[in-house]
Formats: C-alpha cells, sequence, structure tokens
C-alpha cells in the first residue's frame, strides 16, 4: 500500500475545507456523529444519530447540501441617476451644474462623497448636497419620474458568404458600399449646413 504523503494530505485537508464551506449541513451531520453536544438532553446521549434540537427535516435528518430558494431574486432596479436626481429636484439648475458639482465631490450618496454622474439609485438611498439632505424614493414619487434603462443595440454579426464576402445584416459591406455612404454622410453634412 503506498503512504499518505504530506502533499496528499494538504491536498485531503484542502478538498475537506472547501466542502464544508460550501455545505454547512454537511458539518453539522459530521459533528452530530462525533459526539453529544450542549444542546442534546441526557436522553439522547447515548444516539449519535439522533439531533436532540428538532429541525424543518425532522428530529435526526438532516439536509446533504444547503437548500436553495426555489424563486430566485431579481436585481433591484434603479430609480434614477445622480445627474437627472439633482436636475429632477431642482437643486442645481441644469444638468450641466449637476455634472460640475459631483465631479467636484461636493455630493454625498449615503454619506460618502459621489463623483459618479451615472451612479444609479435605488430604493432606501440618500443624496445629501449643501446641507439638505433627499430620500430618493419619496423624491422620484413625488416627481412621478419612471426610470428607462439605455437598451443596447443589437450590432450584426457578419456572416461569410459563398463567395467569401462579409455580410452585414444582409448588406455587403464592399468598398463601394463604403464609398456610397461616405457620400450620403457628406451630403447631409451640407444639406444641415445651408
Amino acid at each position: 500500500p503506498k503512504r499518505l504523503t504530506y502533499t496528499m494530505l494538504n491536498r485531503i485537508l484542502i478538498l475537506f475545507v472547501i466542502f464544508m464551506s460550501c455545505c454547512p449541513a454537511a458539518v453539522a451531520s459530521c459533528f452530530a456523529f462525533v459526539g453529544p453536544s450542549h444542546h442534546e438532553s441526557i436522553s439522547t446521549r447515548g444516539n449519535y444519530n439522533v439531533c436532540a434540537t428538532p429541525n424543518k427535516f425532522g428530529r435526526g435528518q438532516l439536509p446533504l447540501f444547503a437548500e436553495m430558494s426555489s424563486q430566485s431574486e431579481e436585481p433591484p432596479t434603479p430609480l434614477c441617476d445622480l445627474q437627472t436626481f439633482l436636475r429632477l429636484t431642482s437643486v442645481v439648475e441644469s444638468g450641466g451644474e449637476a455634472k460640475t458639482v459631483i465631479q467636484k465631490g461636493e455630493c454625498f450618496l449615503n454619506g460618502d462623497v459621489e463623483t459618479r454622474r451615472a451612479k444609479k439609485l435605488f430604493k432606501g438611498d440618500e443624496v445629501c448636497f449643501k446641507g439638505t439632505c433627499l430620500d430618493v424614493l419619496d423624491e422620484v414619487r413625488n416627481k412621478g419620474y419612471v426610470f428607462k434603462p439605455k437598451q443596447k443595440k443589437i450590432k450584426p454579426v457578419a456572416r461569410v458568404d459563398a463567395d467569401g464576402t462579409l455580410e452585414f445584416g444582409g448588406r455587403f459591406r464592399s468598398e463601394e458600399w463604403r464609398a456610397e455612404r461616405k457620400q450620403k454622410k457628406a451630403d447631409r453634412k451640407e444639406a444641415n449646413g445651408k
């Protein structure tokens, strides 16, 4: 038989620690076999298979894995972003002023300086500016503002046709197509400039 080396024992110990951290119920079941705990009554001291305190799995039954909740929790939706919030509550005159105020560090979010203009604000957040603190949820409800998240544009994926040219959404991007597009852009600029 092979002897256990230090490296093998170390690997086994690491796997054991990982398993125990992933499955707290397994830890409880392992200690149930070790010996009586201070939670057990005198009548159950001889039987280490039985848990003295009943749980939702029944007396003496422990789950092998931690239970997952059946409903996955959705991430909270933002109510507003910081720059829009300052403009919405009329603490600043314009969006440009809100931008400079935030970037200078004069705005506080939940007691901390916030320098990101597009920082999303959620239920329970509090924004302080020039000594006035405003609750985000109350102010957004009072104004009737509805946050509309930006939709990312779906970019066409280039497909190679039988001739070996790239096709983008039914249009071939050849040199002629590029020249035509450039000309249309120049025409639009000229028409808008007049």
